[in-house]
């Protein structure tokens, strides 16, 4: 999930319904060496806050499984992740 991106990956959005949890997940990525762009939660997206963590990863899977690993406590159970292509709500 860090440094480089390979051929192949897709884009994710990790929504936020508080901007509290947007800030503790974006040091939490940090933390991970994560590759990420803090942008404004786009229109498609009903999010409270208005602040979304965009990454790259292999596929949904590892998408899902990254930001488990990664997001804990109170900016977990604010979170929502979804497909950048389209805003396919995953979780």
């Amino acid at each position: 999930m860090g440094g480089s991106q390979a051929v192949g990956e897709q884009s994710f959005v990790l929504a936020f319904d508080s901007t509290h949890a947007a800030m503790a997940a974006q040091a939490a990525f940090k933390a991970a060496g994560a590759s990420f762009a803090l942008i404004p939660t786009p229109r498609e997206i009903s999010a409270g806050c208005g602040m979304s963590l965009k990454f790259k990863a292999a596929d949904a899977a590892e998408a899902q499984a990254f930001v488990a690993d990664t997001v804990t406590g109170d900016a977990a159970k604010c979170a929502t992740l979804y497909e950048a292509a389209g805003y396919t709500k995953l979780s």
